[in-house]
């Protein structure tokens, strides 16, 4: 059956789509989150080191007015060791904290790790000026402005508030000191930092509902499309049905049920209890004649003993068979061993 180009996608992807499109590399992924979370992680090592990264560039500036006291070729090596000491130490802990909380980020989204080089194949629609304009007038690129325009417009109200609200003691700052420009310049900047942390880890939160709700939506499947699926993995639904009429007419025709046709009773009173009917020759594997549930056992129980039948008590192998097996059907194959030993005790077999 072919796909017709317009048939509607109004199915949900199968868990098997999925599967194929994530070996792919086609996986929900947010952006925003990544961010909201590298920047959380930077401002809280930028927290927790701002005294230790001051002090060393206060000592590299204490350092280079050396070079007018000393020989340049005795400061000189020492200011360079001082600098790189100064940019490994305050640089490379973000650097490593930039990678940790991206990777970390996107593992949790994308529910583990995955390797895949079919992103980055060239392919023609990224290149294609049409497939360009589709993308940016599609459903996620509407989403995406509209995301990027609340972050612009949050953190420039915020910037504007926080301004005209420090504006005057910014002016008045120029007859303090340097000591009162450091206190209004952070009083200044921390709303701003909690604002814009609050606002990218609210929209990152939300960002990652939309991916997942827009990767589902990219993945829906026509009905041809699930048609040939079942096909591909069940075989032909004809030929299948075929079979399972072939199946259950020959089951039907040999198996006779009722506790008259019974080898052997499995359970107790007051519990799951099952009539097995195992005949060599006659029934190639053992199979469920009558059953009965823990409150309808005890008339079960007293015909068995009508019948003169053995009742062998295993109540966790009666309950197992009773809730999986019908009458006229085989034992589970997991019971099936643990039956074959109660027919060989009962040499039945």
């Amino acid at each position: 059956m072919s796909e017709q180009p317009s048939e509607e996608k109004s199915l949900p992807a199968s868990d098997k789509k999925l599967r194929d499109v994530r070996l792919k590399g086609q996986v929900d992924k947010s952006s925003d989150m990544v961010t909201a979370v590298t920047m959380l992680g930077c401002t809280l090592y930028l927290l927790a080191s701002t005294g230790m990264i001051e002090a060393r560039v206060r000592s590299l500036i204490t350092l280079t007015t050396r070079l007018y006291l000393e020989p340049f070729d005795t400061v000189w090596p020492r200011l360079v060791a001082a600098g790189v000491e100064v940019l490994v130490y305050s640089i490379l802990p973000l650097i490593v904290i930039t990678v940790v909380a991206a990777v970390l980020t996107n593992i949790l989204i994308m529910r583990g790790m995955l390797f895949s080089v079919e992103p980055i194949k060239p392919k023609f629609e990224h290149i294609n000026p049409a497939a360009g304009v589709k993308r940016i007038f599609s459903a996620r690129g509407i989403i995406e402005f509209f995301k990027s325009l609340l972050k612009l417009v949050t953190l420039g109200v915020a910037f504007v508030v926080v301004c005209r609200l420090g504006l005057q003691a910014l002016m008045e700052s120029a007859r303090c000191g340097i000591g009162c420009l450091e206190g209004i310049f952070l009083a200044l900047l921390k709303p701003l930092v909690i604002t814009a942390l609050v606002v990218f880890l609210v929209v990152g939160l939300i960002d990652v509902q939309m991916q997942r709700w827009l990767f589902r939506r990219d993945q829906r499947m026509t009905r041809s499309e699930q048609k040939r699926e079942r096909k591909d993995i069940e075989g032909d639904p004809e030929i299948r049905k075929a079979r399972q009429r072939q199946r259950r007419s020959t089951h039907g025709a040999s198996t006779r049920t009722g506790i008259e046709q019974a080898s052997i009773m499995i359970g107790a009173e007051g519990d799951w209890l099952v009539g097995i009917r195992y005949v060599r020759g006659e029934t190639p594997v053992p199979v469920v004649v009558c059953r009965a549930a823990p409150e309808d056992s005890a008339l079960l129980r007293r015909k068995a003993a009508e019948c003169q039948l053995t009742v062998v008590e295993n109540r966790e192998l009666a309950g197992r068979i009773g809730r999986r097996a019908g009458n006229g059907e085989p034992v589970p194959g997991d019971a099936f061993q643990s039956v074959a030993d109660i027919l060989v005790a009962a040499k039945l077999i």
